[in-house]
């Protein structure tokens, strides 16, 4: 594949377009890029707007911390992959849980792109304060420099080089930087697609996990790696599972809206049974089809879809959706390798569980444990209002968002303690 394929290179690097296509990109990406860097000193300003940015709520940068954090370290070892760990999960965290993890940690550690990437969205969400934004930009140039270096040497086809660029979409997601999203969903699927013309089947399954894990995300319009391009390349992966995930979640956006309209203008009784009740049955029947036992991923999805559609359309007792709520959360449980606290805040699978199950039940409890850890370790930090992450993206409303404005509200008063 020629490297000028990649266009989510193209910002700084436009071998592929005429010269004056090239200098448009590169100050539409000038403009978008100050335009966001607005946003966020206003968003820190608003964060501080009571006091001044709060330094005790900065961690202090340890001797050997700053050279690191400011990119000029030559070599990666434990003591390294170990900040990495805290900067990911804000709690404190400093240890894999299990092989597969250890596995994970280890790939960020062999591709120095990954490393950068990954550096770069966990010190642009550590604290609001300029100095680790800009930090994060630095880290976030030298992911972007490393992953063309790659390219340009036809490294393109590892792991790392796949990881770093999901991140760097992930962190895109979370910035609400549509421009940069888009540029790496489009380089990540030219990665894959030079992958399986390569070696069909070769992806790795942590990024099919995460494919599977968004596709709740989706339904609700916050998509951090799930896009039509991505998914038109994974047909044959988990038993063409994902094609029927794909459709199925389409189905129940398009459910939604119907039920939508019924609320704002009531149908008739045939017209109920016609465009709801019937696809409504069809789609139960759907997501329970999709349950599998030998696939966590798929299974939970199917879990969240179902909790979806009872959510849309009531038709269960508040116990029974509490212990459907309580299955996903018993198989989210035993997902191999557990996400970034970023990831989790994001989660709408996650969300989903907190807000079917029961007021004071045990399954709500772990639902809401993981969502108000990752926002209380984010206002010890200093940003008073984390879930901002999803309030400034504009989410489909498809009938429930008034219950997830609910939650959000509840997790930022929230006062149950750190969860480690």
């Amino acid at each position: 594949m020629e490297p000028n394929r990649f266009t989510f290179l193209n910002s700084t690097g436009t071998p592929s377009l005429s010269q004056p296509a090239a200098k448009k990109m590169r100050a539409h990406v000038t403009k978008s890029n100050f335009a966001k860097r607005r946003q966020r000193i206003a968003r820190t300003a608003g964060a501080n707007t009571e006091s001044t940015t709060d330094e005790r709520r900065v961690p202090e940068e340890r001797n050997g911390d700053v050279d690191f954090l400011n990119g000029k370290w030559t070599g990666f070892d434990n003591s390294a992959l170990q900040k990495i760990q805290e900067l990911l999960y804000l709690e404190g965290r400093q240890a894999a849980d299990n092989p597969t993890e250890a596995a994970w940690f280890n790939l960020i550690a062999s591709e120095p792109a990954m490393v950068e990437a990954t550096m770069a969205v966990a010190l642009q969400h550590w604290s609001p304060s300029n100095s680790w934004q800009r930090k994060a930009d630095y880290h976030l140039y030298k992911a972007v420099s490393l992953t063309k270096q790659r390219i340009a040497s036809a490294a393109s086809r590892s792991d790392g080089v796949l990881g770093a660029v999901v991140t760097m979409a992930f962190g895109a997601s979370l910035e609400n930087n549509q421009l940069a999203w888009n540029v790496h969903i489009d380089g990540l699927a030219h990665i894959i697609k030079e992958r399986e013309s390569r070696v069909p089947n070769s992806l790795p399954s942590w990024f099919i996990d995460l494919i599977v894990q968004d596709s709740i995300n989706n339904i609700f319009g916050f998509p951090r790696v799930w896009h039509p391009t991505i998914l038109s390349a994974l047909g044959d992966y988990h038993q063409q599972s994902i094609p029927k995930l794909v459709a199925t979640c389409d189905s129940v956006v398009q459910l939604g809206k119907v039920i939508t309209s019924h609320h704002d203008s009531p149908f008739d009784t045939p017209l109920i049974a016609q465009e709801i009740e019937e696809p409504l049955a069809r789609l139960h029947y759907e997501a329970r089809s999709l349950r599998a036992s030998d696939n966590l991923h798929i299974d939970a999805a199917a879990r969240a879809i179902e909790l979806v559609l009872y959510l849309l359309w009531p038709s269960q007792s508040t116990a029974h959706l509490t212990l459907l709520a309580g299955e996903l959360g018993a198989v989210m449980r035993r997902f191999p390798v557990q996400g970034c606290s970023y990831m989790q805040l994001t989660s709408f699978q996650l969300m989903v569980g907190a807000v079917a199950a029961e007021e004071g039940s045990a399954a709500r409890a772990w639902f809401i444990d993981i969502l108000s850890t990752s926002v209380r370790c984010m206002q010890l930090r200093g940003w008073q209002e984390p879930l901002n992450l999803l309030k400034l993206r504009p989410a489909s409303d498809i009938g429930l968002i008034d219950r997830f404005r609910h939650l959000w509200k509840e997790l930022q008063k929230s006062d149950a303690p750190l969860g480690v």
